[in-house]
This record gives C-alpha cells, structure tokens and sequence, in this order.
C-alpha cells in the first residue's frame, strides 16, 4: 500500500516535445536567380515540420524556367522539401515533361538538388521523345532534359516503344 501511495504522489514525467507541425494548403515557393525565376515549387497541401526541417508534399508540381520562361514541369503523387536545403524529393508516379525538346520521363523517384541544380534518381527511368524511348536506371539530368546521364540504359530509336 505505501508503494502504491508512493507512487500516486510522484509527479508524472513531462510528456515528449511535441514537433511543430503546421498544414498550408495551396503551397507555393519559388526561386529566383539574378531577378529571373528559377524556379516554382506548388503543392496542394504541405504539412511543415519546422524542427525537422522538412515539408511533406501532397500533389507536388514544380516547374522550372530558361530566360524567364517555363522549361519543363514535374508533377508526382507526394514529396518533400528541406526547408533548409532547399532540396526536392518527389515521389510515386514521377513525371517530367521538356517543353523545349517534347521529352516525357517516367520515373517513381526523383530528387532536384538545389546546390548542384541537378535531378538525380537510382531508379527505373523511361524517356520518350519524338525520335524514340530510351530506358535505363540511374539519372542524371538537368531540369529541361537537356542534358542527361543515364545509368544502365537501352533506346529503340523508332519511335515507337517495344
């Protein structure tokens, strides 16, 4: 019994520090380079964890831009940014059309590191073009598909894929 009433008087532990978390609906962010856009990065809800430094992406879509004009655009199912970095990671039916060349790439992963200005991923990855499908794994690219390595790869130049 005195255990018991021991036990009763003892204060309870504080609970665990709750994370911030905040929930934005219509996200937008974008980036700029000497006054021109870089970038937008839009989502149709976010939920920021400010003490990870990190924004969980509902219907990511970020779009990038050559001389002030629209170069290409994403759009995945989720994703998430480091709000410190900067850094994109999209995911789940990854989409990536050039409006400059007409290539549409397919991945279920892809990262835009800001520093490097660059999309990676180590996934399976298929690009159409109007000259052909090449497929491979492992990408390198950047933004507008204009340059691009590919890890791993196989083309059908025809046109048509087989």
């Amino acid at each position: 019994m005195a255990a018991l009433a021991a036990a009763a008087c003892r204060r309870a532990s504080a609970p665990p520090p709750s994370t911030r978390q905040q929930t934005f609906t219509d996200l937008s962010l974008s980036q700029s380079e000497k006054g021109e856009p870089a970038w937008t990065l839009r989502a149709r809800r976010a939920f920021l964890h400010e003490d990870e430094h990190r924004a969980d992406l509902e219907s990511p879509t970020m779009e990038f831009y050559q001389d002030g004009k629209p170069s290409s655009r994403i759009v995945a199912r989720g994703g998430a940014v480091d709000t410190a970095t900067h850094d994109v990671l999209l995911s789940t039916d990854v989409v990536v059309d050039s409006f400059s060349d007409k290539s549409h790439l397919t991945t279920e992963t892809l990262t835009y590191t800001a520093k490097t200005g660059l999309l990676t991923t180590d996934r399976a990855v298929t690009i159409r073009r109007p000259d052909g499908v090449v497929r491979g794994r492992g990408l390198s690219a950047k933004p507008d598909l204009s340059e691009m390595t590919l890890d791993d790869q196989h083309a059908v130049m025809s046109g048509r894929d087989e």
